[in-house]
């Protein structure tokens, strides 16, 4: 006998028992470059992996929660899972920064090995386990642009004064020479420059920038990105979430979130020659601060890690496991050195 199956049965027969879509609020509009196919990359991965039991749904900035406020409206349950950037927690906890970007830290490759391999997602984990919040690194980020600039910087002096789009450490560590650090959405930034408002930003890489039209507005193109050598886009979940997971749903989102890893990483480094050649074309001054400027930011940096260090616990744990890694890496990356 010959069994035949209407359509409604056999989509009901490819449907997991137990199939479910959890929210995954982002700080980052949906069509920001990398950033954004990167969420949805994530989505289809965990999707594919798990056979469709989980399934996260990508909101775009703002859809249900505003950025800063994706860390606690995940914690309580509110939503689901969160993308987002770790310096937007450092409010609530100073040590969250130093898992969005080390300003004056190494390179992609070494952030993210010292995450893996040496001691850095038990610390986040740890960090985070009072919120009822399970982090992870969801995307590695090439080193960010200095910032646009409206003026010249040709010595530390220059930051006087000065109205900066800048958070974080970075913020922290500019301030010490002068300058108001702000904080702004990124829809905001390029209004602001070009009203006054603000002389300068940061924000992400050439290819970002770009899409904002930093270059409209500002001339000036510094580098190198002192403030974030390399940075991580954060994943995080809800720990209720998380415990009812099955091993093999919580190894799904793993191994897609270090594909997303190596992804960002692809993507963005071999996508910025082309975009600078344009900047320069429309008379973009594409260059890097001088020597004297990077000294004094190296200085600022290392007291505002000593100050914190001596204020928060958590932050000295943090910093003296990233920096005993950094040393052990660079050894080795120095006598690999071809020149």
């Amino acid at each position: 006998m010959k069994l035949h199956l209407t359509l409604a049965a056999m989509a009901l027969a490819a449907t997991p028992a137990f199939a479910e879509t959890y929210n995954m609020q982002s700080a980052f509009g949906t069509g920001l470059p990398v950033l954004g196919p990167a969420a949805d990359r994530f989505v289809a991965n965990v999707a594919t992996l798990t056979g469709g039991e989980v399934t996260f749904k990508h909101l775009g900035a703002g859809e249900m929660s505003p950025p800063f406020e994706i860390f606690n409206n995940v914690g309580v349950g509110a939503i689901e899972a969160g993308w987002s950037f770790a310096a937007y927690a450092s409010g609530e906890e100073p040590a969250a920064a130093l898992f969005g970007s080390v300003p004056f830290g190494g390179d992609p490759l070494s952030y993210i090995s010292w995450l893996n391999h040496g001691g850095g997602i038990e610390l986040w984990r740890e960090l985070y386990a009072p919120y009822n919040l399970v982090p992870m690194a969801c995307g590695v980020i090439l080193s960010e642009a200095g910032g646009w600039y409206t003026r010249e910087i040709t010595a530390p002096e220059d930051f006087q004064g000065l109205n900066v789009r800048i958070g974080g450490l970075g913020g922290a560590i500019l301030s010490r020479l002068g300058a108001n650090a702000m904080e702004l959405p990124a829809g905001e930034i390029s209004t602001s420059l070009e009203t006054g408002r603000l002389d300068a930003t940061e924000l992400s890489f050439p290819l970002v920038d770009r899409l904002l039209g930093f270059n409209k507005v500002a001339e000036n193109y510094y580098f190198p990105g002192w403030h974030q050598p390399a940075g991580f886009i954060e994943f995080y979940v809800n720990k209720d979430v998380w415990d009812a997971f099955t091993d093999a749903q919580r190894t799904a989102i793993e191994v897609s979130c270090n594909d997303i890893n190596l992804w960002t990483l692809g993507v963005a480094a071999g996508a910025q020659a082309e975009v600078l050649a344009e900047f320069r074309a429309g008379g973009t001054n594409v260059q890097r601060f001088p020597d004297s400027v990077l000294g004094a930011l190296r200085v600022a940096a290392d007291e505002v890690y000593a100050e914190k260090a001596a204020e928060d616990e958590m932050f000295a744990r943090v910093i003296e496991s990233y920096r005993a890694y950094a040393a052990a890496y660079a050894e080795y990356q120095d006598l690999s050195a071809l020149d």
